[in-house]
């Protein structure tokens, strides 16, 4: 191989370092919200009793964010058939967090519409709904273009899906680092922005031009989670409360929350 090949390599393989590093960084906050909030507790057995989807939940969020930079890396090392396989079982993993939140906040917000009380899910409620949604529709859409072959779309829409969901990890860690302050759920959760600005930066650096997806995920994260923070706008948030209530009125069997368990 000639120099320049050598170099164009070297190029190339630290272009391509820069998915599993930022996988791995998101799996690392992911993975340290919780053990603080949830894992440690659970260890100590000091975390109140709690319904079994909370806890599906939780473990199905933890392993997806842990499957995440392992996959990263598997296409760093060129491991792609075991890539695919792992893929399968996180749309597993997706679709069991996807389902056990929605039933949970949707819970927790019917019981706080009715007892007035945690204020807190009235007031994010909405904001950890559209938090949830636009992680399933970005990974989905990453999904999708997997299977159409356009690789270059898949990497960066599962970046802009970690980054969006990575919300609830982040939320936590400030949680545990700072205290609760009513401002602490929003900047979790607007925070995880940022890595889909470090891509926005790697593309421009590495191809000179910035990839559609990352412009559309983080235009969308803005636009969607600023507009239903009760900040901003009380009556989006008491729109979508009004449709958690009326899922949570009718799931509410399916989980029975405990007062003493928040997040």
């Amino acid at each position: 191989m000639t120099q320049s090949g050598r170099i164009v390599d070297l190029q190339e393989d630290t272009n391509q370092v820069f998915y599993p590093v930022v996988a791995t960084i998101i799996g690392a906050i992911a993975f340290a919200g919780f053990w603080f909030t949830y894992f440690a507790p659970i260890i100590n057995n000091s975390y109140p009793p709690a319904g079994a989807a909370l806890h599906v939940h939780g473990w199905s969020f933890f392993l997806w964010y842990l499957l995440f930079p392992a996959q990263a890396w598997l296409i760093w090392r060129r491991r792609f058939s075991l890539h695919k396989v792992l893929g399968k079982i996180s749309v597993l993993l997706v679709v069991l967090m996807s389902l056990t939140g929605i039933l949970v906040l949707s819970v927790r917000v019917d019981e706080a519409v009715r007892n007035g009380e945690p204020r807190i899910w009235l007031m994010y409620g909405p904001l950890i709904l559209s938090n949830l949604i636009l992680f399933i529709s970005f990974y989905s859409a990453a999904i999708w273009m997997a299977a159409c072959k356009r690789i270059e779309a898949h990497k960066r829409l599962i970046v802009v899906a970690s980054a969006i969901a990575l919300g609830a990890g982040f939320f936590r860690l400030i949680l545990f680092l700072s205290g609760f302050h009513p401002l602490s759920l929003p900047i979790g959760v607007l925070a995880c922005s940022l890595f889909i600005l470090a891509g926005i930066v790697h593309d421009w650096v590495t191809r000179g031009s910035i990839h559609a997806t990352y412009l559309i995920g983080l235009v969308a994260m803005l636009a969607v989670e600023v507009s239903l923070l009760p900040q901003v706008s009380e009556a989006n948030v008491d729109w979508v409360n009004q449709w958690l209530e009326a899922i949570g009125e009718q799931m509410g069997f399916l989980y029975d929350p405990e007062p003493t368990v928040e997040f």
